[in-house]
């Protein structure tokens, strides 16, 4: 009778871990593809860039595959990775970037963006503000402490 008992006891122990554990991966698994459906819509309006910090000391910090919304500017996207204190000029419709993660622009240095170009494969100045300039997808850009 006691071993009858105590067979009953562990098969239903058993079974009552075998309900939880199976409720807990449901559970985990509805979550997992509500993610996956977020996933895909967040994929219709963002992109993902490759961003460089050169702080002209050797020191090149990469930032590759950030996520940043589709017509993000470059600043946009940098001050999603980095500290960036910056200027607005309204009257020049510019914004002057004065830090980047606490490196002050000084009279002997300052921060300057390229842009990968993957044609001819080198790097290229940017030729506009990074407040204006239009990130693409999959975009290789580069702050550069010169």
């Amino acid at each position: 009778m006691v071993k009858k008992r105590t067979l009953t006891l562990a098969t239903l122990a058993i079974l009552v871990w075998a309900i939880s554990v199976t409720s807990l991966f449901g559970y985990y698994y509805l979550r997992f593809q509500e993610y996956v459906d977020l996933s895909h819509e967040y994929e219709a309006v963002t992109m993902r860039v490759n961003i460089a910090i050169d702080y002209g000391n050797d020191t090149k910090t990469w930032y590759n595959n950030t996520l940043v919304p589709l017509g993000a500017t470059l600043l946009n996207a940098t001050e999603t990775i980095a500290d960036v204190q910056s200027t607005p000029y309204p009257e020049y419709q510019a914004v002057f970037v004065d830090a980047i993660n606490d490196v002050p622009t000084t009279n002997e240095h300052w921060w300057w963006w390229k842009y990968w170009d993957g044609e001819v494969q080198e790097w290229k100045d940017g030729e506009i503000g990074a407040d204006i300039y239009k990130l693409r997808p999959q975009e290789t850009v580069m702050w550069q402490y010169v």
